[in-house]
């Protein structure tokens, strides 16, 4: 920790170095107090305080550094009436409104610690307290934890544009977002700019509203806004700014309720009311009706036989019980674990597949036996939709539960785009022939169990039964943009084109001389016209696709930059995103070696990372069986890269592992860690889940996924 001098910043948080604040005549006592903070010697520090306290209870320095104390302590009921305190007496105090925001964040009220986080920025001028990296990195995690994807994105963007070391911070933060493909690739780009005005009567306040927003004056911004929109009705340019500052003060419903009056606007051309009204069903599935209601309930069993029945039920396939037990501890605040488990199965595929024995795999139930102060208990959730719902029917019926006693103990609402992918267990060995096509006729159960399902937002229909209908045309078209843009496992944007086709719907194509992403958002993705773009834009989306794994884009890219006429400028960069996407989609494991081996060719002539591409074709010679090569190609990359982050974490992880096989705890062996480019076009593609297969596995592991570096 640096000494503190009249030259350092005053730690009473207003930005001025200590010479030229009022706190100056305190620098003997503030060194002291500092020397003992950097001595680790906090508690004394702490009382150190405290006694200074008695005798100047308003000193703006000593209630900062306290509040700096407690917070490493953790003390947060004493940090939570320090900060008060520091607030009420400073409440213009950048540093004040930092740890203010610091505990609105830890007690969950995360629309109150970004707002006074927003404050703090504005009102901190050039001088941006160090702390706002930390209050800003704990807003972003707790509210990506909650699903906040965009508001996330937005505080990310916003640290960026503060300058070092902010910056840093801020693009972890942004990447660590952007290229996780879990989530909608709606929610990862920032939304478009308000229209222009033009000559309308607003025009003049709208302006000063938007240079309230770029001042980050969010608050300010956002009662001008309000109060715009009371006077002259819902304008486009108007609820756009206002949705900038509801989703950077993290307020989802409000947000996704501007987005469903955005689409009502008349004046907004269709592709654009489309966007919002999907955004809208990302940021909050139930207000905007495209959730679905489970419910979880509760039945009371006085059969002493009942346990044994259950394994009697074919269609109930027995889990472990670990697998459900946190869950369980955490909608039933039980801390006794079910005896037994079981997930719902029902038979399908049987004409195609029957020697694999295909299980669609559903809903789960656990069963509690008698206690002291409880009776036996069946749990369960009940899907009232769909082929779930038909397997807990079914279950039930078996069981003779119709007629035993129930009781609700919540309606849970599960977003539509969840439910839609279906697992399906294997319980034979499919042979590798056969995987594709196990594959696609999973994709095709998929999206006719979508096709059937009645959702709020399509009038409690099905979107088979309102294709053709006009007025349900644009909440059609957004239901299936908000499908896409959670790439949805093995779906290609061939597959999204034929269900267009099938709903009667014709999916949006943009020129690519418009800003399209300003348009649509992250929609670009699917909506951009690949077939006039040139050969700048072709690259940024391209680069931009495989960061962001939009993966059922990448072979219409990879088609489009096979055609194209590079420029020379171009040309490397290109072969070099190309072999990228091609590795992404690659079935072949011996190909995919060969694309690796590409790209590491080209990247070094480029010369970007190419860590992340070696430890991939390592892997996968290893996988291959040809360990001899993958232990040479390794020895002569990591003396060729020495300087390369990844390669190194790499190796220093894989002399990790070999010391603690040396000692007996565990061994490596010769095969692949990852294995990610064998399974491709496999069953973990698909959805497809054996018993024996790797816990945990995730959809986007399969497919070449080689998670390597794109020059952006």
């Amino acid at each position: 920790m640096a000494s503190l001098d009249q030259y350092s910043l005053c730690p009473c948080g207003n930005g001025k170095k200590i010479k030229f604040c009022k706190c100056h005549e305190h620098l003997p006592e503030m060194q002291d107090i500092y020397r003992m903070i950097s001595g680790e010697q906090n508690v004394a520090a702490l009382d150190r305080i405290n006694a200074n306290l008695k005798t100047m209870p308003s000193e703006p320095w000593l209630l900062a550094m306290k509040c700096d104390l407690l917070l490493r302590l953790g003390e947060l009921e004493s940090l939570e009436e320090t900060s008060a305190k520091f607030i009420r007496l400073q409440p213009d105090n950048p540093l004040a409104k930092l740890h203010r925001a610091m505990v609105a964040i830890v007690r969950g009220n995360t629309e109150e610690g970004a707002s006074l986080l927003l404050q703090s920025i504005a009102d901190s001028g050039e001088t941006i307290h160090p702390m706002t990296a930390m209050v800003g990195m704990n807003l972003i995690e707790f509210i990506g934890q909650r699903g906040s994807i965009l508001p996330a994105l937005l505080h990310a963007e916003t640290l960026l544009d503060l300058g070092q070391p902010m910056q840093q911070v801020g693009m972890s933060a942004y990447q660590s977002i952007v290229s996780d493909a879990q989530s909608s690739s709606l929610l990862r780009e920032s939304i478009p700019s308000p229209v222009d005005p033009g000559d309308a009567p607003y025009a003049e306040r709208l302006d000063e509203a938007s240079s309230l927003i770029e001042a980050i004056r969010i608050s300010g911004a956002k009662t001008k806004l309000e109060s715009m929109i009371r006077e002259f009705g819902p304008q486009p340019a108007i609820l756009q700014a206002l949705l900038h500052c509801q989703l950077i003060l993290t307020d989802g419903e409000s947000a996704a309720a501007t987005c469903r009056k955005l689409t009502q606007c008349p004046d907004l051309p269709e592709h654009q009311k489309v966007y919002y009204q999907s955004l809208a069903f990302d940021l909050s599935p139930q207000s905007s009706g495209i959730s679905l209601k489970d419910d979880l309930v509760v039945y009371t069993i006085e059969d002493p036989e009942f346990e044994s029945k259950l394994a009697t039920v074919k269609s109930l396939q027995p889990v472990p019980v670990d697998q459900l037990k946190e869950m369980l501890q955490m909608m039933l605040q039980e801390e006794v674990p079910p005896k037994v488990a079981y997930v719902c199965t029902d038979a399908v595929l049987q004409e195609q597949f029957a020697e694999s024995e295909p299980l669609r795999v559903g809903t789960w139930i656990a069963f509690y036996g008698k206690q002291t102060d409880k009776p036996a208990r069946l749990v369960a959730l009940e899907a009232n939709s769909g082929y779930q719902k038909k397997q807990i029917d079914s279950i039930k019926s078996d069981l003779g539960l119709n007629s035993v006693k129930r009781e609700l103990i919540e309606q849970l609402h599960l977003p539509f785009v969840q439910r839609i992918s279906s697992q399906v267990m294997i319980r034979q060995q499919i042979p590798d022939e056969r995987r594709l096509a196990l594959s696609d006729a999973i994709k095709h159960l998929n999206t006719e169990e979508a096709l059937d399902i009645p959702l709020e937002c399509l009038g409690n229909q099905s979107m088979r039964e309102v294709a053709g209908k006009a007025e349900y045309r644009v909440a059609l078209q957004a239901v299936l943009l908000s499908w896409q843009a959670r790439n949805p496992s093995g779906f290609t944007d061939a597959d999204f084109d034929a269900i267009h086709k099938r709903l009667q719907v014709s999916e949006p194509k943009l020129s690519p001389e418009l800003d399209v992403f300003d348009l649509v958002g992250g929609a670009a993705y699917y909506w951009t016209d690949l077939a006039n773009i040139d050969p700048q834009s072709l690259i940024q989306l391209m680069q931009s696709s495989l960061t962001r794994g939009i993966a059922s884009m990448y072979q219409p890219l990879i088609d489009r930059a096979q055609s194209t006429q590079w420029p020379e400028e171009l040309r490397g960069s290109a072969e070099y995103t190309l072999h990228n996407l091609k590795v992404r989609v690659c079935s072949d494991p011996n190909e995919a070696e060969k694309l690796l081996a590409r790209i590491i060719e080209s990247g070094k002539k480029l010369n970007v990372s190419i860590g992340s591409a070696i430890i991939e074709r390592f892997e996968l010679l290893s996988m291959l069986g040809r360990h001899g090569e993958a232990r040479v190609f390794m020895e002569n990359a990591v003396r060729e890269n020495s300087s390369d982050p990844t390669l190194m974490r790499y190796i220093q992880s894989l002399m990790q592992q070999s010391e603690m096989a040396a000692r007996g705890n565990s061994g490596l062996g010769g095969q692949s860690s990852a294995g990610n480019i064998a399974d491709a076009g496999g069953a973990n593609s698909s959805g497809i889940w054996t018993p024996d297969g790797p816990s945990g596995s995730s959809p986007d592991s399969a497919g070449g996924g080689s998670k390597l570096w794109v020059p952006d």
